[in-house]
């Protein structure tokens, strides 16, 4: 019975032995995962406390010093708050960082921020795009007058001509304006008698060419002469006593739209003649989330092992030899303010930018000067509240004088007004540009520079106005990838 007992005993002391050491196997396996389950949260706690307390220093400070855009190789902190707002981030860190990646101050505080971690930082700003599309119209006359007292010989002869010799023009589209009411194309036939239309003193006329003519003026001793490509629009105002001795003959043609133009006597003569083309002004605004659905930030840079980069390949690369990689992001607003009257030509990148606060200063104007008297032409795209305008300054000829024509898009083919300036600078008043409101996003971009040097031509807006913009707000979205390729 004794021995029986015993056989029991050693079996539920196996069994419980064998029950204890299984108990102690599973907290051994349960430790050894907790301690690592807890490692791994405690490596990506830490990697992703990187990228989220570097946006963080990024967007809620200004960084230090402060004025560390004015000159980046101070910077020991980068951060991109805007003066003027607590929550907003200021563009001009933002392009000042964008520009200035490589600076090895900028990089290395950056590299700092990281802890020496690898990283790429992206921007995705909404903001607009201008373009232009065709041809500004060249003005080649512009009110300019003809005229000569009765003597000897008297008045004066003057015709528009095609080929040489008094040949026949012809005309695409004609128009005359007398005592109040307009006859065109063919309601002129209506005022031929015989084969000539005599025109009368106030008479208006206005005729697009369809062939390349040349207008001739003799002034007693004087003899003038102005070629005209086919296409123009040639605008003439005849006054004076022998107003009847100028005419349209139809006699070597037919009407309405080819004739002989001829005048002689004691009138006055003022013509202007213009191309008849006008380009199309456009703008588009991009928000951030399309530029985010296509990868394609404003401004973008990574730094790999210290050195920055924008090699996207190389960025890449190191991403897939990194055991982890952290993105974290933040959407924020820019404020955004531009007042760079030196900067080069940019579709992207306006000179002015931001919201009008006040009625601009009264008789303030927008000066263009051209140190060069050769052939060039310089153009720009303004935007105030909705209107879009396109401003074209330009010298058709050497040691000619500066000509400006503004056209807006709101009605197709419409030109609001040409401007004559001196040999080396012309004027155009901001109103006329901007229009006389407040309160609306106020936009200038240097489009395009042709035939002459940027360090030889000088924009100026006089009196600056500005002290009269603050910064507009554009949505954006920052990024920020981490990872290590040690």
């Amino acid at each position: 019975m004794s021995a029986r007992r015993a056989q029991l005993l050693s079996l539920d002391a196996m069994v419980s032995l064998v029950i204890v050491i299984f108990v102690f196997t599973a907290v051994l396996n349960t430790s050894s995962a907790l301690k690592e389950e807890i490692t791994s949260m405690l490596g990506w706690y830490e990697r992703a406390n990187i990228a989220d307390n570097m946006l963080d220093i990024m967007i809620k400070t200004p960084g230090e010093p402060a004025n560390w855009y004015q000159n980046p190789g101070s910077v020991k902190i980068v951060g991109l708050r805007s003066d003027s707002s607590l929550t907003g981030v200021d563009y001009k860190r933002v392009k000042a960082l964008a520009l200035n990646f490589n600076n090895g101050n900028v990089s290395g505080a950056l590299n700092n921020m990281g802890t020496g971690k690898d990283f790429l930082l992206e921007f995705y700003i909404s903001s607009f795009q201008v373009s232009i599309g065709g041809r500004f119209p060249r003005v080649y006359m512009q009110n300019m007058t003809f005229s000569n007292p009765r003597g000897t010989p008297p008045g004066i002869n003057f015709e528009i001509s095609s080929g040489g010799g008094n040949n026949p023009i012809t005309v695409s589209y004609i128009e005359l304006t007398r005592d109040g009411r307009t006859y065109i194309n063919n309601s002129i036939c209506s005022l031929v008698k015989g084969n000539t239309l005599d025109l009368k003193d106030g008479d208006k006329l206005k005729f697009v060419l369809s062939v390349n003519a040349t207008l001739t003026a003799k002034r007693g001793q004087y003899n003038e002469v102005y070629n005209i490509p086919s296409g123009t629009v040639v605008e003439l105002y005849i006054t004076g006593p022998d107003a009847s001795n100028f005419k349209l003959n139809y006699g070597g043609g037919s009407c309405p739209f080819t004739f002989n133009f001829t005048g002689n006597g004691n009138v006055v003569v003022t013509v202007s003649a213009y191309d008849n083309t006008t380009p199309k002004i456009s703008s588009t605004y991009t928000l951030y989330t399309s530029l985010m659905e296509k990868k394609t930030p404003i401004y973008w840079f990574a730094v790999i092992n210290g050195t920055p980069t924008q090699d996207r390949n190389s960025v890449l690369a190191s991403m897939d030899r990194s055991p982890w990689v952290e993105p974290a992001e933040r959407r924020i607003t820019i404020a955004r303010l531009e007042y760079n009257l030196s900067a080069g030509p940019s579709a992207t990148d306006p000179m002015v930018y931001g919201l009008l606060t006040s009625p601009l200063p009264p008789g303030a104007y927008l000066s263009v000067s051209a140190t060069s008297n050769t052939p060039g032409n310089a153009t720009f795209v303004a935007l105030s509240g909705s209107r879009l305008l396109g401003l074209m300054v330009y010298r058709d000829k050497t040691g000619g004088i500066l000509r400006g024509v503004l056209v807006e898009n709101r009605t197709s083919g419409v030109v609001l007004k040409y401007y004559s300036g001196t040999a080396s600078s012309i004027s155009i008043p901001l109103k006329d540009i901007f229009g006389e409101g407040s309160g609306m996003v106020l936009g200038l971009w240097f489009y395009s520079l042709n035939g002459w040097a940027r360090s030889g031509v000088s924009i100026n807006i006089v009196p600056s106005i500005e002290w009269s913009l603050k910064p507009k707000a554009e949505p954006a979205l920052v990024k920020l990838t981490v990872w290590d390729d040690s």
